[in-house]
């Protein structure tokens, strides 16, 4: 498993930087303090190598009630629980 550090507050993850990553199999992107010191004690998110954004919980437990995003060609769509893209909702573009 590939490990990312970002040094943002998971509330304010950037879909767009999201966006930068190369998922190559499932990357974990953990928050950081304000002098970039990795905080394994809160939430983190997991990006699979299918493109989708799963928060997970300070254990690793991937948290599917909450909120999932999905990259999709140049595009960060939101999903429901279940993974499926929700077209109605607002999205991100990946710009490059």
């Amino acid at each position: 498993m590939n490990t990312l550090f970002i040094n943002v507050g998971l509330g304010s993850i950037s879909l767009f930087l999201l966006a930068t990553i190369v998922v190559a199999e499932e990357s974990r992107i953990y928050q950081t303090d304000s002098t970039g010191n990795v905080q394994y004690h809160k939430p983190s998110v997991v990006v699979q190598d299918n493109g989708r954004i799963i928060e997970t919980d300070p254990y690793g437990s991937k948290q599917h009630h909450k909120q999932q995003y999905q990259m999709k060609g140049d595009r960060i769509y939101q999903t429901d629980k279940f993974g499926n893209i929700q077209y109605h909702k607002p999205h991100g573009v990946i710009k490059k």
